[in-house]
């Protein structure tokens, strides 16, 4: 009976769920592709000297990459049923049987999603192999190894994080009072205390290891604290943007015309689901500035033909693209998800006079707001990353790259939310606003 339940739920809620399985297969593939080459390495035991350093200077801030990326995504899938779940409270289903639902729901999805991201992420292992034999950093003929490490970090950790994901929502919704299902979901308190406890908390590891990397050599260590530190003050900042959202609500007074300020009422009445959507963007710049501006300063200072950090960039370059379209990936589900999850309210804004132009006028607003708010947060997070290794590689705080780079991330990371937001509110108008109003 359980198990008819959850794949019935899953089938109801099929695009959603589809959109947590691409994060975890492409989460799985990703870090399998690290712990393959930690496998080779310490098979081999020959040349295995970059191996080993690669994934454990990169995998560690991998891993919190990705278990960030799959708890955000199922946690927005789940929240998105929080009226349902109401419902189910109000006909008798006792918060664990909540619980237990929505935890089987996850594993139901997350089996399939991870094992068919395992063999992706063998073959990515296998091209940085191959590009690091091409650089003469590992000796030729050697092999990939994937075998039950890799598959045991690749498929753990995915799963762990979406079993995470999984209780923490649930046990909110669990505590949802049945009346609730006769209503819209009233907003949820924007910032609770454990979600500011764990944002300042990153913030202090963040910071902490950017200061670190000021008092270190000048030598391949040096992004071991460096990449990490901007990752913890990326998804610090992620945690902590509802407040950063909330002095949105003063452009509802400026002179921006109605759509302008309709746009700032919603995003400053709902700083909850601003920052849900806003909290992936910021990882993507942050991630995206720090690690393109760290390499491009690295590859600024002059060396030998032979150097090491020579030979390593276009391995740099490689991993920092397969980082970057993961984050991408979870973007793109978000808003996606995030603008679907909105079609009551279109209807009811149709049904209020508002015309289709209007409605997209809205969303494309809120779309350009949030991508700025997450490009000014994502700098900072950069910088946490650029400033102390430029000032060690050349004693500037300014990181050496061309300015077209920063544009690029920027542009793109508005690019991404207009692509993914627009387009599905486009298809969510297609439906009449009467039908709209009784969507789930």
């Amino acid at each position: 009976m359980r198990w008819r339940l959850a794949l019935g739920t899953i089938r109801a809620h099929r695009a959603s769920y589809l959109a947590s399985a691409a994060v975890m297969a492409a989460g799985t593939a990703l870090l399998t592709a690290f712990a393959s080459l930690l496998e080779t390495g310490l098979a081999t035991g020959r040349d295995s000297g970059f191996l080993v350093m690669l994934p454990a200077i990169l995998g560690g801030w991998t891993v919190a990459i990705v278990a960030f990326g799959v708890v955000s995504t199922v946690s927005l899938t789940i929240g998105h049923r929080e009226r349902e779940l109401a419902l189910l409270r109000s006909i008798a289903a006792t918060p664990r049987q909540i619980r237990q639902n929505v935890v089987l729901e996850t594993v139901i999805v997350a089996a399939p999603a991870i094992a068919a991201g395992l063999p992706p992420g063998a073959w990515l292992g296998s091209v940085v192999l191959g590009r690091l034999v091409e650089g003469g950093l590992v000796g030729a003929g050697t092999e990939p190894a994937t075998g039950w490490l890799s598959v045991a970090i690749g498929a753990g950790t995915s799963l762990c994080a979406a079993l995470a994901a999984a209780l923490i929502s649930s046990r909110r919704a669990a505590s949802i009072p049945p009346v609730r299902a006769l209503a819209a979901a009233a907003p949820a308190r924007a910032l609770t205390r454990g979600r500011v406890a764990a944002g300042v908390a990153l913030l202090v590891v963040g910071l902490s290891l950017s200061a670190t990397t000021l008092f270190m050599d000048d030598g391949p260590l040096l992004s071991s604290t460096a990449g990490p530190a901007g990752v913890a003050v990326a998804v610090g900042l992620a945690l902590l943007s509802p407040a950063a959202a909330r002095p949105i609500g003063w452009l509802s007074e400026a002179r921006l015309g109605a759509v302008g300020r309709m746009a700032a009422r919603n995003l400053h009445a709902q700083a909850r689901h601003t920052a849900g959507v806003a909290s992936p963007l910021i990882l993507l710049v942050g991630i995206a500035g720090g690690t393109l501006y760290m390499q491009s300063t690295e590859d600024s200072v002059h060396h030998g033909a032979g150097d090491v950090s020579v030979q390593l960039a276009p391995v740099n370059y490689l991993v920092v693209a397969m980082i970057i379209t993961f984050t991408a990936i979870v973007v793109v589900n978000t808003l996606i998800a995030a603008t679907r999850r909105r079609s009551r309210e279109f209807g009811l804004l149709r049904l209020s006079a508002a015309t289709r132009g209007q409605v997209l006028g809205v969303v494309a607003a809120e779309g350009v707001v949030t991508a700025l708010l997450a490009i000014v947060l994502g700098t900072v997070a950069a910088a946490a990353t650029t400033v102390p290794y430029a000032l060690v590689k050349t004693g500037s705080p300014v990181a050496s790259g061309p300015a077209w780079m920063y544009a690029a991330i920027a542009g793109g990371a508005l690019l991404l939310v207009m692509l993914a937001s627009v387009p599905t509110a486009v298809g969510a108008l297609r439906t009449r606003p009467v039908d709209a109003l009784s969507a789930p």
